[in-house]
């Protein structure tokens, strides 16, 4: 009996010791723990963060505000450092300038990565950077400006020059890129313009390292246990990449205008008018999400078209008119990403309206132009309007003819058996001093036709 009792107490001494090292362990487990967790905290906080902003295809003055939003965004953050991977063959000169000036401008250290090529301005911003990395079958240069005229060679080669200066390259070497006439020997011969291979950049100095992989570019800039930050052009900036170039911008001013010229010839708000708009929609949104663009440009737009309105609704010398047009060019030229595009967009947008503009009067006729603006369907008791006395002498000028004493846009001034009356222009405008003859009178309106017009009726 004694022996199982001394058994049952060594157990439960045992049971003790064991749950007593069970608790030790796990308040051990519970202090580590504890310990590390701040520490592992603290050091993801502490570690370096680098961010890689991809510059594929062409420069343009979306892809020049994309970068700078994402370079501010990397000098908010306290960045390490910039990674630039740049796949290229150019675009615009003054959307790489902006490129450059911010890469300049940033606080933290700026490298580029050219896995493939870096072609025309797209050498001016590699130039930019404090190291330029290359692989093995990438290069460099090719950077002659078009047009090619002096003036414009020897601006841009000013500028690959003072910006080879700045980052301690050899300013020959990148004027070579863009000029012809400079000669390197052993590199270019003149009348050649100049690309370097990733060795030849290597040998004078236009490229600082040549790796493998973008992993490897990481490695040598001593980046890669950073935090990486990928930055790429989101769905928006392509779509705004690709309606701000040159060619789309002046389509969109061309198509816009042809569509609301069409829209004048049908009733109604119609398929043409939809078109119109939206393509001018597309033109300032476009400007909008690049960021180049200010509210006031679109207002004054439409303060334009507002005023164009105005002119053709009412009588007067054309001060509307004239005024809404320079309001509207105004609004254009100044959403564009500079005043020399927005001029280039807007006379080929001109050019196209003066060619439709006949084209259209052929198709459809002269008199459909500014049908809507005139009444075409006469006002009859029928359909709940009073006629006035018949006895009035406006009733009896039906086929007389006068002289238009004020322009008639449609309405004005005529004078007809030595009465100054209120007309409306059927058709075309009719200048003051133009003959007309009366084609209809519903109530107080007096419908008339310029001679000329009548005529070609006649003729048809």
């Amino acid at each position: 009996m004694k022996n199982i009792q001394r058994m049952n107490k060594n157990n439960s001494k045992q049971h003790r010791s064991r749950a007593t090292l069970i608790l030790i362990r796990m308040t051990l487990l519970v202090v580590v723990f504890l310990l590390l967790v701040p520490s592992f905290i603290l050091a993801q906080e502490t570690r370096p963060t680098v961010y890689i902003i991809s510059i594929d295809g062409e420069i343009t003055p979306a892809m020049a505000a994309f970068l700078e939003n994402k370079l501010d965004a990397a000098n908010e953050a306290g960045a390490e450092g910039i990674l630039i991977d740049i796949r290229t063959l150019g675009g615009r000169v003054d959307s790489a300038l902006d490129m450059r000036d911010a890469m300049i401008e940033s606080r933290s250290p700026v490298a580029v990565y050219i896995g493939t090529r870096a072609i025309s301005a797209g050498a001016l911003i590699s130039i930019a950077s404090e190291t330029i990395i290359m692989t093995p079958g990438s290069h460099i240069g090719s950077a002659q400006p078009i047009p090619d005229d002096p003036k414009t060679v020897a601006f841009v080669r000013g500028e690959f020059a003072t910006t080879a200066e700045r980052t301690g390259r050899d300013p020959q070497v990148a004027m070579a890129m863009v000029d012809i006439d400079i000669e390197i020997e052993g590199l270019v011969r003149e009348g050649e313009i100049l690309d370097l291979t990733a060795n030849q950049a290597s040998e004078f100095g236009y490229a600082d390292h040549i790796v493998e992989s973008r992993e490897e570019a990481l490695r040598v800039l001593g980046w890669d246990n950073a935090t990486i930050i990928e930055e790429e052009p989101d769905f928006r900036y392509r779509i705004a990449q690709f309606l701000t170039s040159y060619e789309v911008a002046s389509l969109l001013l061309s198509i816009g205008m042809i569509a609301l010229l069409a829209e004048f010839y049908t009733q109604g708000f119609g398929i043409s008018g939809i078109i119109g708009v939206a393509c001018i929609v597309l033109y300032f949104s476009s400007g909008f999400i690049a960021g180049y663009t200010e509210l006031w440009s679109v207002v004054i737009f439409f303060i334009g078209v507002v005023l164009v309105v105005i002119e053709l609704t009412i009588p007067e010398f054309g001060i509307f008119g004239i005024s809404g047009l320079i309001a509207m060019f105004i609004g254009i030229v100044f959403a564009a990403p500079d005043v020399r595009q927005g001029v280039f967009s807007l006379l080929i947008a001109i050019v196209v309206g003066i060619i439709t503009i006949p084209i259209l009067i052929k198709l459809f006729g002269k008199r459909k132009l500014f049908q809507r603006l005139v009444l075409a369907n006469a006002e009859t008791v029928d359909m709940g309007y009073v006629h006035r006395d018949v006895t009035l002498p406006e009733t009896n000028l039906l086929g007389k003819t006068g002289t238009a004493v004020s322009t008639l846009r449609p309405s004005g001034k005529v004078l007809i058996d030595d009465k100054r009356l209120d007309a409306i222009a059927e058709g075309s405008f009719i200048a003051s001093g133009e003959k007309v003859k009366v084609i209809q009178v519903v109530g107080s309106k007096i419908v008339v036709i310029s001679d000329d017009d009548q005529k070609e009726e006649d003729e048809t």
